[in-house]
């Protein structure tokens, strides 16, 4: 599937929605707006880099900055699988972060293609499962969106 189809599944999926929770990327991690487009009309609250807050606390705000209206959790990771699991920087702050926001709330994990696994990874009690995995490829740009209820985005 070429990239510009996978960046159109992505921007319809988010197209829904009119709250966005972003994150401030890392040097290792995929930049969210450089792959997709948020409604213009979009609310979007940006969290201060993990380290810095205390995930209940950013939870809280990611809550009432919401409204209570549908919203959009789109995160980082170390390392992803196809069915949605997620390994982070080893503190488990994201998982933290999402078991205290609303299941509701539509969950895309970004990652480029190294930090993307082809097998299944272990997936602990406390680990917080994403709707879908957005994968970029770091030589290419070319892109991949897989579903965790059945693998690639079509």
């Amino acid at each position: 599937m070429a990239q510009e189809d996978e960046v159109s599944i992505l921007n319809s999926l988010l197209s829904t929605y009119s709250t966005f929770i972003t994150y401030q990327p890392l040097r290792t991690e995929v930049s969210v707006l450089d792959y997709s487009t948020l409604p213009q009309t979009a609310h979007i609250y940006e969290m201060p880099r993990r380290a810095l807050k205390d995930p209940f606390e950013e939870a809280g705000k990611a809550v009432a900055a919401s409204g209570g209206v549908a919203t959009a959790v789109l995160i980082p990771g170390r390392q992803f699988d196809a069915a949605g699991t997620r390994h982070g920087q080893g503190g488990g702050w994201y998982d933290r972060f999402l078991a205290h926001v609303p299941r509701e709330w539509l969950r895309i994990g970004f990652c480029f293609d190294d930090q993307f696994s082809p097998i299944p990874l272990s997936r602990e009690s406390w680990d917080q499962a994403m709707d879908y995995v957005f994968v970029v490829n770091r030589k290419t740009g070319a892109t991949t969106l897989y579903s965790s209820e059945g693998g690639l985005e079509s």
